[in-house]
């Protein structure tokens, strides 16, 4: 039985994100998906239009996962201050899952190379941003910095963990460090009283 279009792209997505991981995202060659899917090399451009256009394809694809889980976490979350470290708890465990995202998003080829994919990157790392802060502003104020600032030393916070795991070969558990750091930054932004974890 022929397999839909849109399996077909999501098979070759999940090789490109498997495979980034592996071998790294300017090492990896259409010719590798094209093994690792099952297919010949010609028939990836049925599905994508050129190398940068799957590229743009596996981050449009990252990018409703994050989506997904960002409003997944924020509806269950019982305060602002829970949604915020439920978010950044969220955004590293998608890392910790899919490493290829640290490896495409360091992959200096890629984001100068296509302008498209940096663009879905950016505006990932823009709309965070804006979710964190709506989270900081919704309590009154009542933070040692500015809402906005806020917001990006959490997501910094999140960012330079993931980036000291990835370069020390994933040595330890990102969840549960970030968990860790995120309530000693929480303590400072609002009060100790006001952390829960």
């Amino acid at each position: 039985m022929r397999k839909t279009t849109e399996v077909r792209r999501m098979e070759i997505v999940e090789a490109v994100l498997r495979l980034s991981s592996e071998v790294g995202p300017d090492r990896l060659t259409t010719q590798a998906v094209a093994t690792a899917v099952g297919i010949t090399q010609p028939a990836i451009f049925r599905h994508f239009a050129d190398r940068d256009a799957l590229w743009v394809g596996v981050a449009d694809v990252i990018a409703v996962r994050m989506r997904s889980t960002w409003d997944a976490v924020t509806a269950e979350a019982a305060s602002p201050v829970d949604a915020v470290r439920r978010l950044i708890v969220a955004q590293a465990g998608i890392v910790a899952q899919e490493p290829s995202i640290l490896a495409i998003l360091f992959s200096h080829e890629l984001r100068v190379g296509n302008p498209a994919l940096a663009a879905v990157f950016r505006g990932l790392m823009r709309e965070l941003t804006e979710r964190l802060t709506t989270q900081f502003v919704a309590r009154d104020g009542r933070t040692t910095v500015s809402p906005a600032d806020a917001a990006l030393l959490v997501l910094g916070l999140v960012q330079s963990t993931a980036l000291r795991w990835s370069l020390i070969g994933r040595g330890f558990d990102l969840v549960a460090e970030v968990r860790r750091l995120l309530d000693i930054q929480l303590a400072g932004l609002i009060g100790s009283e006001d952390v829960t974890p």
